[in-house]
């Protein structure tokens, strides 16, 4: 009835989807050297598509806003039960990077050297310095150097873990709607404009959205709409359609760093019940999106280093552009099977969950 693990694993299937098509189409200097055929588009259509499709973040947050209160609702709200929780979020969402990392470094330095040319053009000390920011996930937030330039989501991810604890006890006290206000005025207020398609800031709304659903049961009461009344959800099916088709063609007149807040915090919950009532109840289609889904943050992690890193030509050379975006949405999630399947095989999740529990009673459980 509500947004299930399954729902969620779904919508992460379609934001990687989106996601791969973002970042192959978003700017044209991507694509500048290479003879790419848009047709039956126009290469304007296709690149303002793209930019929408920046809402990827969007549902990420959205989710992770979503899981985050729930988590947080079964937790004590003390010091020590919310240091705990903080920190077994913080390890548990950063050592699947940790993972990738790791494999990344490596494989970069043997292939080309990378790592060497990224962390140390100054001082050892300094590239060090950088290399351990990049690692713990905080690169994006310091504003050093990273190994790839997709991962400054991880800072985000992180501050995400530990801004929810005080939305929470703020809410309870003031409700949402004084901090919707304020996160909306701040910009504003501050006059710093559109903070940015990788500052934490643009997507804080959405990740208290996200908070909000859970918390007042959003998706169980359209559920039970929809079930009882067949005309308001055809009704509400071809009204959301025509909302999101409408605020893409926003783009071609007003561009997202102006309508920030509308697309890329609005619109997006529009598109995730949209996606939840209608591609994630289609059989077939909704279990390769799990499929995906499962795999996502390993997509997530690894996809720059095919399309931009050392396969750029591959992808982009095969003259249209849906083959190309098959490509490389292809190759990302063959990758992804096989370093998922080598760090089951290593039990490496086990090995986490054990170092959690062994620093939980050593250090929380008393």
């Amino acid at each position: 009835m509500g947004l299930t693990k399954r729902d969620s694993l779904c919508l992460k299937g379609i934001s990687i989807i989106i996601m791969m098509f973002h970042h192959l189409y978003c700017s044209t200097n991507r694509f500048a050297d290479y003879d790419v055929n848009f047709e039956p588009f126009t290469q304007n259509q296709i690149v303002n598509l793209a930019l929408y499709f920046k809402i990827c973040v969007s549902i990420f947050v959205f989710i992770t806003g979503y899981g985050l209160y729930k988590s947080i609702c079964k937790t004590e709200f003390n010091k020590n039960s919310i240091t705990k929780w903080g920190v077994d979020r913080y390890i548990k969402t950063l050592s699947g990077f940790w993972f990738i990392y790791i494999i990344a470094f490596v494989v970069t330095m043997i292939i080309n050297k990378y790592p060497v040319e990224i962390f140390f053009e100054g001082s050892r000390l300094r590239g060090l310095t950088y290399m351990a920011f990049d690692f713990l996930g905080l690169a994006n937030l310091f504003s050093t150097p990273t190994l790839c330039g997709t991962w400054w989501y991880m800072s985000a991810a992180i501050v995400f873990i530990f801004c929810v604890p005080l939305i929470f006890k703020i809410k309870e006290r003031v409700g949402y709607l004084p901090i919707i206000v304020v996160v909306t005025a701040l910009p504003r207020v501050l006059k710093v404009g559109y903070p940015g398609t990788v500052n934490l800031f643009t997507f804080m709304l959405i990740l208290i959205f996200g908070m909000m659903c859970a918390e007042y049961n959003t998706f169980e009461k359209i559920s039970e709409i929809f079930k009882k009344n067949k005309l308001i959800y055809a009704v509400s099916i071809v009204v959301l359609t025509v909302i999101i088709l409408a605020s893409i063609r926003l783009l071609y007149v007003v561009s997202y760093e102006k309508a920030w807040e509308l697309q890329l915090n609005f619109i997006p919950i529009l598109f995730i019940i949209l996606c939840r009532y209608t591609v994630v109840r289609i059989p077939i289609v909704n279990n390769a999106l799990e499929f995906i889904g499962k795999h996502s943050m390993t997509i997530f992690l690894t996809h720059t280093f095919i399309r931009y890193n050392y396969l750029t030509d591959l992808i982009y050379n095969q003259k249209s552009f849906i083959v190309s975006f098959f490509l490389l949405l292809g190759l990302a999630i063959i990758l992804a099977v096989v370093i998922d399947t080598f760090k089951s095989l290593i039990k490496f999740d086990k090995l986490v969950e054990k170092g959690i529990s062994t620093m939980n009673k050593k250090f929380f459980d008393k």
